[in-house]
C-alpha cells in the first residue's frame, strides 16, 4: 500500500501536523491518489508504532493542541527503499468499475447509456476547473525545495492534465456515436436482447 510512503514523503520535506498532511494530499496527490482524512490518521499512528515517524505535541492556547510529526532516520530509509525498488505494479493492468459498467452497458438503452456518460463528462470537466489550483499549490509547498524537487511534481500535474482532458475526448467520442445510433434506432431506449 502506498498511502504510508506518501505520508513519509511528505514528512521528508518537512515536519508536518495531521491536517496540514490532509491538505497536502488534497492540493497536490489527489488527482492520483485520493487519500480520505480517516484513513491518514490511521496510517500515522501505524507509522509512529513502526518507529517510522515520531509525533510531538505542541500546547496551544487559542485551539486544541496539536501533534506536528517527522520523520525518523528508520522511516526516511524504508521511504527512500520504497522509491529505489521501481514499480512493482503493472502499469497495463488496473481496475476500473466505471469502465465495466460501460463494457455492460449494451444491456441497458442507448439513451441511459448516454445519460451515464454526460454525467461522467461533466464529471471530468469539472475535476479539470479543480486541477486548476494545481500550479499555485506547487509554488505554495515549493517555496523552500529545490527546483529540481518541483519539477517532479509538474510532472505528475502534468500526467493528471492530460489524463482527465484524454477521458474528456475519449466520452465525447462516445456520446457522439451513441447519439448516431440513436437517431438510425427506433426506438432508441428499447433494451438490446
Amino acid at each position: 500500500m502506498s498511502l504510508p510512503f506518501g505520508i513519509l514523503g511528505f514528512l521528508n520535506y518537512k515536519p508536518m501536523s495531521g491536517y496540514d498532511l490532509v491538505k497536502a494530499f488534497e492540493s497536490s496527490l489527489e488527482f492520483f491518489w485520493h487519500a480520505q482524512k480517516s484513513h491518514i490518521y490511521l496510517e500515522l499512528k501505524k507509522l509512529e508504532k513502526k518507529g517510522y515517524i515520531c509525533g510531538e505535541t505542541v500546547i496551544q492556547s487559542d485551539r486544541p493542541n496539536k501533534t506536528i510529526f517527522s520523520i525518523t532516520d528508520t522511516g526516511r530509509e524504508k521511504f527512500l527503499d520504497w522509491l529505489a525498488e521501481g514499480n512493482a505494479e503493472d502499469v497495463t493492468h488496473f481496475k476500473n468499475t466505471f469502465l465495466m459498467k460501460v463494457f455492460f452497458s449494451g444491456n441497458m438503452p442507448p439513451s441511459q447509456s448516454v445519460e451515464m456518460l454526460r454525467q461522467f463528462l461533466a464529471d471530468c470537466e469539472d475535476y479539470l476547473k479543480r486541477m486548476g489550483s494545481i500550479p499555485e499549490s506547487i509554488e505554495n509547498y515549493g517555496t523552500d525545495k529545490e527546483n529540481y524537487q518541483t519539477l517532479y511534481w509538474q510532472f505528475t500535474a502534468d500526467f493528471g492534465y492530460s489524463y482527465i482532458k484524454t477521458c474528456i475526448e475519449w466520452a465525447t467520442r462516445c456520446i457522439e456515436k451513441l447519439e448516431r445510433l440513436c437517431t438510425l434506432q427506433t426506438p432508441c431506449t428499447r433494451i438490446p436482447r
